[in-house]
C-alpha cells in the first residue's frame, strides 16, 4: 500500500500512527510498486472541522481496476487524537475489501458490534443550537532581540463563519502592530566635521536609536449564495489600515459572480473556478500620493481564475488574476501563481511554488523623500514594476521500499528556534 496526502496535512493524518495501527499490509515508499494507492484529500467543513476524502485505487494484481471513495467528517471540537483515530478507522474500513482477497484476511477480525448510543444520529445532527455559526478568537506575539536591534510584533484576530450547502457567510478582523528599534553606531563630529576624540585619543562613537511603528488593521465580510452546483454569486466587503502601503484607511465593496467547471461535490479532487467582480474602493492616505491625492474613491474590475487538482501523480494549484481601474485603463495589474508537487516516477518527485505580478497600479505610493531607515524597516513601499517570489526543488530516494516501522527515538530538536 502507498499513501499520498499525509505529508501535506497536519492534525489527524499521522503516518506513524497509521503504520502502528494497521499491520495487515506493507506500506511502500514507491507508489508504482504498491498494489493499492490511497490518496487523502481534505477541506475545511462549514462547522470549522475538517472533511477527509479517502480514494482507494487498485493498481495491479487482483486489485487492478478496483476503486472506492470514503468521506470522514470531523467536528471543530475534535482533538488531533480523536481525528487521527477516526481517520485510521475509516482507512481500515476502506482496506477491508482489499485485505479480504489475501491470506492476511484470515487473521483479521472485524468487530461489527456497537452500542446504539454510540451511533451518530444524522436526524439530530441537522438540529444545531448554534445554527451553524462558528466563532474563533486568537492572539499572538513575537519578540526578536539582537545587539543592534529589537522588534516586537503582536496582534489579534477574530473569525465568525456560517457555512451550509446554500450559503457561505464570514466575518473577520485582524490587527497587527510591529514596533522596531535599530541602533546605529556613528562617530561623533564637531561643528567642522572633524571627529571628536576621548582622553585616550580614540574616536567617540555615539549610539543613535531609531524607532519605527508599522501598524496594520483590517476587517472583512463575505456573503456567497449558491445558485446551482456550478454557479454562485456574492460580495466581499473589507477595510484595512496599512501604513507600509500608505493607507490611513481603505474600504472596498466587491459584488461578483463565480462559475466552477466542476460540481462542488468534486472540490476535494479538482476545481476550476472563474470569478468576475466590480469593486468600489475609498482610499484615505497617510501622506499625499505621488499623484497628489490625499483621499479618493475609485472603481475597478477584476477577473480571477483558480485551478486545483489532487491526483495520483501529485497536486497542482494555479491562480490567475487581472484587474484594472475603470476610470483609467493604464492602471492595471496581472499576476500568476503556481504551486505543484509532481511525482515523475515512483522514486523521483519535484515541487515548485512561484508567484509573479506585473504591477501598473501603485496609486498609493507616497510622495516625498524617505530615509534609508524608512526603507530598510519596511515602513514605506518603493515603486516596482513587478514582484516575483519562487521556490522549487526535487526529491529522489532509493533503497528499501518497505515503510512499516516507526521509531521516534532522538526525534527533532526540542522545537529550539535558535542556531544549533
Amino acid at each position: 500500500m502507498f499513501i499520498d496526502g499525509c505529508e501535506r496535512r497536519d492534525g489527524g493524518c499521522d503516518m506513524d500512527f497509521i503504520r502502528t495501527e494497521i499491520t495487515a499490509v506493507d506500506f511502500y515508499r514507491d507508489n508504482e510498486m504498491a498494489d493499492i494507492f490511497l490518496l487523502i484529500n481534505n477541506n475545511r467543513s462549514g462547522g470549522g472541522g475538517r472533511q477527509y476524502q479517502l480514494i482507494f485505487i487498485g493498481q495491479q494484481n487482483i486489485y487492478a481496476g478496483r476503486a472506492d471513495t470514503l468521506y470522514v467528517n470531523n467536528k471543530q471540537t475534535d482533538t488531533d487524537f480523536e481525528v487521527r483515530e477516526k481517520l485510521t478507522r475509516y482507512i481500515k474500513l476502506g482496506l477491508a475489501p482489499f485485505v479480504a482477497k489475501t491470506k492476511a484476511g484470515e487473521g483479521v477480525d472485524i468487530n461489527m458490534k456497537t452500542e446504539f448510543s454510540n451511533l451518530e444520529d444524522t436526524g439530530q445532527e441537522s438540529v444545531d443550537s448554534w445554527n451553524y455559526w462558528v466563532f474563533n478568537v486568537g492572539s499572538d506575539a513575537n519578540f526578536e532581540i539582537e545587539e543592534l536591534s529589537r522588534q516586537i510584533n503582536f496582534g489579534g484576530d477574530i473569525n465568525i463563519n456560517r457555512i451550509t450547502d446554500e450559503w457561505k457567510i464570514s466575518i473577520s478582523g485582524r490587527i497587527n502592530e510591529r514596533l522596531r528599534t535599530t541602533i546605529q553606531k556613528e562617530p561623533r563630529v564637531d561643528e567642522n566635521g572633524a571627529p571628536v576624540l576621548d582622553e585616550n585619543g580614540n574616536p567617540i562613537i555615539d549610539e543613535i536609536e531609531n524607532n519605527f511603528d508599522v501598524s496594520e488593521f483590517g476587517f472583512g465580510h463575505q456573503l456567497v449564495k449558491s445558485i446551482s452546483p456550478n454557479w454562485s454569486y456574492g460580495y466581499d466587503f473589507d477595510g484595512r489600515q496599512n501604513t507600509r502601503f500608505n493607507y490611513k484607511f481603505q474600504v472596498g465593496f466587491r459584488p461578483a459572480l463565480e462559475f466552477n467547471f466542476f460540481p462542488e461535490s468534486e472540490q476535494n479532487s479538482r476545481f476550476l473556478r472563474v470569478n468576475y467582480g466590480i469593486e468600489v474602493r475609498n482610499n484615505r492616505y497617510v501622506e499625499e500620493t505621488i499623484y497628489g491625492a490625499a483621499q479618493e474613491t475609485r472603481a475597478l474590475q477584476s477577473l480571477r481564475a483558480s485551478l486545483g487538482l489532487n491526483q495520483q501523480w501529485g497536486n497542482l494549484q494555479v491562480g490567475y488574476r487581472l484587474r484594472n481601474y475603470l476610470d483609467d485603463f493604464s492602471f492595471w495589474t496581472t499576476g500568476l501563481s503556481v504551486s505543484a508537487e509532481v511525482r515523475v516516477t515512483g522514486n523521483f518527485s519535484f515541487y515548485v511554488r512561484a508567484e509573479g505580478n506585473y504591477v501598473k497600479d501603485q496609486i498609493y505610493l507616497a510622495s516625498g523623500d524617505f530615509s534609508e531607515q524608512d526603507i530598510l524597516s519596511g515602513r514605506v513601499t518603493l515603486p516596482s514594476a513587478y514582484t516575483i517570489d519562487t521556490r522549487f526543488g526535487f526529491n529522489y530516494r532509493f533503497g528499501s521500499n518497505l515503510n512499516n516501522f516507526v521509531n521516534q527515538r532522538f526525534f527533532g530538536r526540542a522545537n529550539f528556534v535558535g542556531n544549533d
